[in-house]
């Protein structure tokens, strides 16, 4: 997942990449602007009732629950718009 992150290089961009089967556990990773991240990582690992830890604009993590991937992704859409808005 960090090769992937890489590649897209921007740390302006949210990303949010998982794998692992959908009924059970899996990884994730939330990189993008580090205050962003710093928020957000905490808040996706506890909606996928995992854990994980970041620094430097990313986190990464285990999850559990991967069933509530839809969920995290809603959490991160609502917290775009809600930054958006603010510009």
């Amino acid at each position: 997942m960090n090769i992937i992150a890489n590649e897209i290089g921007s740390e302006e961009t949210l990303l949010f990449l998982t794998v692992g089967d959908e009924k059970g556990a899996g990884l994730f990773l939330l990189a993008g602007p580090p205050a962003s991240v710093e928020t957000l990582g905490p808040r996706v690992a506890e909606v996928l009732e995992g854990k994980g830890a970041g620094k430097k604009g990313r986190f990464q993590g285990k999850a559990t629950k991967m069933s509530r991937r839809m969920e995290a992704q809603a959490l991160l859409q609502d917290y775009i718009s809600t930054q958006s808005a603010k510009e």
